[in-house]
């Protein structure tokens, strides 16, 4: 685990990973702290676009995004409709150091609540389309080892391949 501040960063291997998030039923200041906390981390860690709340040990349906100039605050999103398919390397803070090609859908159109309630809709594509559908998988218990086609995942570093069979032995905890 990263040390940042009081908070941790879970790494593959962690169970609370392949859990399925708890939806948010209550929007109130502790929620709010959350969302505030889980932007702290992922700024504080410094290479990250998006942290889903499991990666920080808790199981709720919360995500925080910084990517592309644009923030946003998912709390019990859920994808709608998916369009096209990108295939494209993507990596994780869980994970650190290492990127994996995922297909994906292009464009994704999802429905979430923000920190006060409200329900929102929207569509992204591309590089955020991206960025969405990986947090979400996060909430289901899914992490983008899962979904590698390819059997190596890249060390960012070193541009060495790594058998993907080691990265699956340690994210083999199953899904209560």
């Amino acid at each position: 685990m990263f040390t940042l501040s009081k908070y941790k960063i879970f790494l593959f291997g962690t169970e609370i990973l392949r859990e399925k998030s708890k939806p948010v039923t209550v929007f109130n200041k502790k929620l709010h702290a959350l969302l505030d906390n889980l932007y702290h981390v992922l700024y504080e860690r410094g290479n990250g676009a998006a942290i889903a709340a499991p990666q920080i040990g808790i199981a709720k349906r919360v995500i925080a995004i910084d990517y592309l100039g644009e923030k946003l605050e998912l709390i019990n999103p859920e994808i709608l409709a998916k369009q096209g398919t990108s295939y494209e390397y993507e990596g994780c803070l869980s994970l650190p150091g290492f990127v994996g090609k995922v297909r994906r859908a292009e464009t994704v159109s999802i429905r979430f609540r923000d920190r006060y309630g409200i329900e929102q809709t929207l569509t992204r594509s591309k590089e955020m389309a991206r960025c969405i559908q990986h947090e979400i998988d996060h909430l289901e218990g899914i992490l983008y080892t899962d979904l590698v086609e390819e059997s190596f995942l890249i060390e960012e570093d070193t541009e060495q391949e790594k058998p993907l069979s080691f990265f699956q032995e340690i994210t083999a905890i199953k899904n209560k």
